[in-house]
């Protein structure tokens, strides 16, 4: 969810807030057996993720929302573990054991001769936040598709894209919001990854819980 959002929508879960900026001070490391790969000058436990450098924010949710961004943090637990992106509780359906998620053409991708499959940089929604999501998210008005999911899977990352520069400092090559799998270890290596994507499985039209009321 995102765009320029009505006073009276509340704040999902997954926006970031101006109060949760980090500096991010990026070096290139030699690697055990050979080469470089991007880390941060103070190295901490978790900094890699899935094999990608991570973007580090705080997780305090202060400071005014930035409608137009995610919380690298808060995107990327609710892509593991299915969170709702509104609410930021479990989305799966209680009932079905299915994960409803709405899709949209700016976040969602189709896997080309893998049926009813697709990746996603967009979190799950519970079926409780539906309707809202729907009714007051500006950019869910252009396009939008209500499905569920058997269920999801680690695939990919948005990044933003370094090469090593003088003294191993980092130089950013222009390029933000690149697409790298999670199976191209060359492009990690050189990657700040600010949102997780994730392939979703057996997606099926959930239309009736787009009219919930």
């Amino acid at each position: 969810m995102s765009g320029d959002a009505p006073a009276r929508l509340r704040v999902p879960y997954v926006i970031a807030h101006a109060g949760e900026a980090l500096p991010q001070r990026l070096r290139f490391a030699r690697r055990p057996l050979g080469g470089l790969r991007l880390a941060y000058d103070d190295p901490r436990r978790g900094d890699v993720v899935h094999g990608v450098l991570r973007a580090r924010v705080l997780n305090n949710r202060r400071g005014a929302p930035q409608w137009r961004k995610l919380n690298t943090l808060r995107q990327w637990r609710c892509m593991e573990k299915n969170l709702c992106q509104v609410c930021g509780l479990d989305a799966t359906d209680p009932d079905t054991g299915r994960i409803p998620w709405i899709t949209t053409a700016t976040a969602f991708r189709d896997i080309p001769d893998v049926p009813n499959s697709g990746y996603t940089s967009a979190p799950a929604t519970c079926r409780a936040c539906i309707p809202e999501s729907l009714g007051m998210c500006p950019r869910l008005h252009v396009s939008s598709a209500v499905h569920t999911v058997a269920r999801s899977e680690p695939a990919a990352v948005l990044a933003d894209m370094f090469t090593p520069g003088p003294d191993g400092r980092p130089v950013h090559t222009g390029e933000h919001n690149v697409l790298v799998g999670l199976n191209e270890p060359a492009l990690l290596r050189n990657a700040l990854a600010t949102q997780l994507i994730v392939q979703l499985h057996d997606l099926q039209p959930a239309l009736h819980l787009a009219n919930r009321s």
